[in-house]
């Protein structure tokens, strides 16, 4: 942990076997920061509490905590949006892919966040194990409005697995015609 005092003088400290850590500064404005590239820290994992880096204000004579930071392992949510122009429900050659379009992701903790899908059609959502669900955004200007979906479930729930990808599948669109005649005797 990297910790810069209001004098501007840095130290780093290391967190024992209970993951506490303690630097002695002077009073005022102290910034603490747990350092990413340390070989210890837990590559792949994500915030979930805390704030880093994280400033406090030093005390003369007393104890200031700089409060918790929480980690866990997360799991990515994985999908991918296309256009079915033949309504087969399956992508075929030369369908194109829906690109720029919003996905709103609701994890574990209920907690939502909005991802859009690149050039490819695909989106990527880091989250929390346990119960997710991917919800198209239908009122997204990039939707392909007045479309039938002919693959996928919308929304759809999956389980993040910590440290693992998760395929929330293909969304399939097509967009339908009508057919007209006329009858007479």
């Amino acid at each position: 942990v990297i910790v810069t005092d209001s004098t501007g003088v840095t130290q780093t400290v290391t967190t024992d076997a209970s993951g506490n850590y303690t630097a002695t500064v002077p009073p005022g404005s102290t910034t603490v920061d747990v350092d990413e590239t340390d070989a210890d820290y837990p590559a792949g994992y994500v915030q979930s509490e805390g704030t880093d880096p994280a400033t406090v204000t030093a005390v003369a004579g007393s104890d200031t905590s700089a409060g918790n930071d929480g980690y866990y392992q997360g799991g990515r949510i994985t999908g991918h949006l296309y256009i079915d122009t033949n309504g087969n429900g399956t992508q075929d050659s030369g369908e194109p892919d829906l690109d720029s379009v919003d996905v709103i992701v609701t994890d574990s903790s209920g907690v939502t966040q909005t991802v859009t899908t690149d050039a490819s059609g695909n989106y990527t959502a880091t989250v929390p194990p346990g119960s997710t669900t991917v919800d198209i955004d239908e009122t997204d200007a990039d939707y392909p409005t007045g479309y039938t979906q002919t693959e996928g479930t919308d929304p759809t729930t999956v389980t993040a697995v910590a440290g693992s990808d998760t395929d929330a599948g293909n969304d399939g669109y097509y967009q339908s015609g009508t057919v007209t005649g006329h009858l007479y005797i």
